[in-house]
């Protein structure tokens, strides 16, 4: 079969794909379209290109013209189908090909804001063309309903046996370790930074080194022209490393962490747990997976096994032995072919909650998942909708409204069908749902999910545009509409749902006093703290990356306003043993301002002390016990449960908070830490308690304050509720 591929990026996504067509016997041709060029010509005669003012963006309203000259190229070559492989391409292929074409994205195409106006007409003109849009993920369902698509969406192939490997990409010949750090081409260089630093530690711990290099650069648009096949490449690139890290998400991760899993090198790999590349881990059966410390934890685990010492999670798998070659397995072209010939209807989405006959789990937040290990609310939302999956595949429903209305009607018709319903869990924001109608469909949706026999939550993360304080909302019309807003939201949702959910019981009695400020009623809240996450539980750490100094740290993470109480936390410090050693994780904006703190406590010059401005999820401990402290003031300390408490459990940090904070009893109850008076003299004897305090419920509380526990405790909660509803 002759085939064109339309692209306008190349790198090892677009080479897994062509490697697989080329061994399957296909004649392949691939045109960039935005060189524009021929990356790859099997015919000689087919000589006619685009010229460079086709790809112009005012050209974009010539269509007729670019049409004609698209019509040369294809009745030139005789394509029996046609690939666009991308966003700029797909959008190219639907605006001139008057046939139809296989339009392939990868993720990340549509990571980009509304101010990206032709990537929006790209989105716009490519689901007026298909019917149907393969992405690599319902995450990237999620933003293509974001963008208004109306066509349905289908998951990429599973390529496993897609490429044949002749040999392993890796050494496997016992040396020292050497690993290499794969990284999207466009990281923040911090970050980039941030990470290599605590895997080198862990590398040099076992006596090896580790490098950072692009996974996009294990294929190149050179390697193309120069037909290169995809593994070889790799593998040139790659000579000499024993192991791979692979970090953060781009459109290249997903084909070379499938090509290390085909080359045999699965035991070797270690894969950063970010939304996309945990859809692949789980599809795959992958589990060397983690974020933070935990993905270093998880390097260790693999060199110590490699070193021959068990590792006490087992294999990483799946580590395939590498195949001798052959015809591949799939011919993937032809199966994308009969794909597209298979009918469906354009507002089906390929999503797991289809292969699934359990009951019925509704996700809502007002925003979409995002792929932060920073911002409290951001991975609250991500884990707790990670944890509703768990128990059965969810669907989720954004405030967007072109999303909201497609899966709503989803649900609708699932119910309708026969599903039986579960639970519809939904969080508000920091602030009122910008959609008017939306707040109202919600409830209507949890009316439905009742009928059916499901439940309903509606968890409410705070209620601080209720408060008045300087610089927040000073403009009182401003605020008068936010919190008629606000609260008009609240009513509606409360009306209709089974149970709201606070982050704890303090915070629910903080939101009824303001509440009663406003004239409203007390409600009953259920108590819903963040939880512990295994994919940032760090295990095997801080041996595992030098840090053998049997002092202890004292870790101040978080802001230097005046919310917090650091003044208090300085003034004590002054009166410690100087054994004692200082690390305070800090924005880089608020750096100068702990400076002028320091300095007037007298702690500037003091020895052990560390100002880091790196995130704490890759703050490298220096001794191996660290103690954290977790020290708020105000009605914000008394009313709310901090997220960093669950991020030091994680780290297996002890924990230190004043005694009228609402974590407090948490913290004694659970034996994480201490609640000390909010005093200088407090502070200083409980940082001297925890020094040599027993601290074995932390490893306890890492096993037990899950947020899968979370939700069942919720369930239980709700069938008691339905026990008592008339």
């Amino acid at each position: 079969m002759r085939v064109l591929f339309l692209v306008s990026h190349y790198g090892p996504a677009e080479a897994s794909l062509v490697d697989n067509a080329t061994a399957c016997d296909h004649q392949v041709d691939i045109l960039d379209v935005q060189g524009p060029g021929w990356l790859q010509r099997s015919a000689p005669q087919n000589r006619r290109g685009l010229n460079r003012w086709a790809t112009y963006w005012p050209m974009r309203s010539a269509r007729n013209q670019v049409a004609r000259m698209v019509r040369e190229v294809l009745d030139q070559g005789a394509y029996e189908a046609v690939f666009a492989l991308s966003l700029p391409a797909a959008g190219f292929a639907a605006r001139h090909l008057e046939d139809e074409f296989v339009p392939i994205l990868w993720r990340g195409d549509l990571d980009f804001s509304a101010a990206r106006t032709l990537l929006t007409e790209d989105v716009q003109d490519l689901t007026a063309a298909v019917d149907r849009i393969f992405l690599q993920d319902e995450y990237e369902f999620d933003k293509a309903l974001s963008k208004s698509s109306r066509s349905a969406h289908l998951l990429h192939l599973d390529p496993r046996g897609a490429l044949v490997v002749s040999a392993p990409l890796l050494d496997h010949r016992g040396t020292a370790p050497r690993v290499v750090m794969l990284h999207p081409e466009g990281v923040a260089e911090d970050r980039s930074e941030a990470q290599a630093g605590m895997l080198r530690q862990v590398a040099e711990h076992h006596g090896g080194t580790l490098t950072a290099l692009s996974a996009s650069a294990l294929y190149r648009k050179r390697d193309v022209s120069r037909r290169r096949p995809l593994a070889s490449t790799a593998a040139g690139r790659l000579e000499g490393f024993t192991h791979v890290v692979l970090t953060g998400s781009s459109r290249d991760h997903q084909a070379v962490a499938d090509l290390f899993l085909d080359a045999g090198d699965g035991d070797r790999l270690v894969v950063e747990d970010t939304i996309g590349m945990g859809y692949w881990a789980t599809e795959r059966g992958f589990v060397r997976t983690g974020r933070g410390a935990r993905l270093a934890g998880a390097l260790h685990e693999v060199l110590e096994q490699e070193a021959g010492v068990a590792s006490p999670d087992g294999p990483g798998g799946p580590a395939r032995s590498a195949p001798t070659g052959g015809r591949p397995e799939q011919d993937l072209l032809q199966a994308y072919l009969a794909a597209m010939g298979r009918p469906v209807d354009r507002s089906y989405e390929q999503l797991r909650v289809h292969q699934d006959n359990g009951p019925l789990n509704v996700f809502f937040s007002t925003s979409p998942l995002e792929d932060r290990t920073d911002g409290a609310r951001p991975q609250r939302v991500r884990n707790m909708a990670t944890a509703l999956d768990r128990q059965s595949p969810s669907v989720r429903l954004y405030s967007t409204p072109s999303v909201f209305e497609r899966r709503a009607k989803l649900v609708e018709g699932l119910l309708a069908a026969g599903r039986p319903a579960g639970l519809l869990y939904g969080e508000n924001s920091t602030s009122p749902i910008p959609f008017e109608h939306i707040p109202g469909a919600v409830a209507a949706l949890a009316q439905t999910m009742r009928r059916h026999g499901g439940r309903s939550a509606w968890f409410v993360r705070d209620l601080h545009w209720l408060e008045e304080f300087d610089g927040y909302l000073d403009e009182p019309e401003r605020r008068a509409r936010m919190q008629d807003d606000g609260l008009r939201e609240l009513r509606v949702i409360e009306a209709s749902v089974d149970v709201l959910a606070a982050p704890s019981e303090a915070a629910g009695a903080g939101f009824n006093a303001l509440l009663k400020r406003h004239g409203e009623p007390a409600r009953t809240w259920f108590p819903l703290p963040p939880a512990v996450a295994p994919q940032n539980v760090a295990t095997g750490l801080p041996e595992a990356i030098g840090a053998g100094d049997e002092s202890t740290t004292l870790l101040y993470a978080g802001g230097v306003s005046e919310l917090y109480g650091l003044d208090e936390y300085l003034a004590a410090l002054t009166g410690l043993d100087e054994s004692l050693l200082l690390d305070f994780v800090v924005r880089p904006l608020e750096v100068d301002r702990l400076h002028t703190m320091l300095e007037y406590h007298g702690l500037q010059d003091r020895p052990g002390l560390r100002v880091i401005t790196e995130s704490l999820e890759w703050y490298v401990p220096r001794s191996q016990r660290s103690i954290g402290a977790v020290l708020l003031g105000g009605s914000y300390a008394r009313f709310s449960f901090p997220y960093k408490t669950m991020s030091l459990i994680e780290r297996g940090y002890a924990l230190l908070c004043f005694e009228d904070m609402a974590i407090a009893d948490f913290v004694r109850d659970r034996r994480v830490g201490l609640a000390c008076p909010r005093s200088q003299e407090g502070i200083r004897e409980g940082i001297e308690a925890l020094v040599n305090a027993d601290l074995s419920g932390l490893a306890q509380a890492r096993e037990q304050e899950t947020w899968e526990a979370r939700v069942t405790d919720l369930m239980v909660y709700l069938d008691r509720v339905a026990e008592l509803r008339p």
